[in-house]
């Protein structure tokens, strides 16, 4: 396959992820292998608005349906507990489980920001990727170096995030306008506009 071939693939498949997601009223239509990896796929592909749309989605199968339903831990199966607060007869109904939690992953790398550029989180990047009408985040990682942590708000159409970096390690925080900044170890803020 050419590579113009495998980009207009590419494409294609991004487009038809997309198409599916909003078909199926942007509830979960996966299994334990795809779960993982959709909402990476969706925002990866430039549909960033549909993950987060799918993360706010509250019918079941869904990542709010089981906190509706009173969870506080991942379920084994998206309804353990049914609507009318029983609990589901079939034999898989685990109510601590973490398959289906994986898009937490998601959350702290996309919509917190952090990852890991080295091993260890000697480097790291501070990409957070607002949408879905949210106006802030925090999420913290305790890497060998330290705590790593980010928090940014938008107020006033104003984007605002705070960043610690540990000693030891380098960071970069590239801002949705095009500027993107060195961290040093300690405590950085960054505001810029944001529509």
């Amino acid at each position: 396959m050419t590579w113009r071939k495998a980009q207009l693939s590419s494409a294609t498949a991004a487009r038809r992820l997309r198409e599916l997601v909003i078909a199926g009223g942007y509830r979960i239509g996966t299994g334990f292998v795809g779960t993982p990896i959709i909402s990476q796929a969706l925002s990866s592909t430039g549909s960033l608005d549909v993950a987060y749309r799918q993360l706010q989605e509250r019918g079941c199968p869904s990542w709010l349906y089981p906190i509706d339903q009173g969870a506080t831990t991942i379920w084994e199966r998206w309804d353990s507990q049914l609507e009318d607060s029983t609990v589901n007869p079939g034999q898989m109904t685990s109510f601590n489980h973490y398959a289906l939690g994986a898009v937490a992953h998601w959350m702290h790398t996309t919509i917190a920001g952090i990852t890991p550029l080295a091993p260890g989180y000697r480097k790291i990047a501070f990409t957070p990727q607002p949408g879905g009408g949210l106006t802030w985040a925090k999420a913290s990682h305790d890497s060998p170096h330290g705590r790593i942590a980010i928090e940014w708000s938008i107020k006033s159409g104003v984007l605002t995030v705070q960043t610690t970096t540990p000693v030891n390690t380098t960071a970069a925080l590239p801002m949705p306008s095009g500027m993107s900044f060195a961290l040093s170890p300690g405590v950085s803020v960054h505001s810029e506009s944001f529509a």
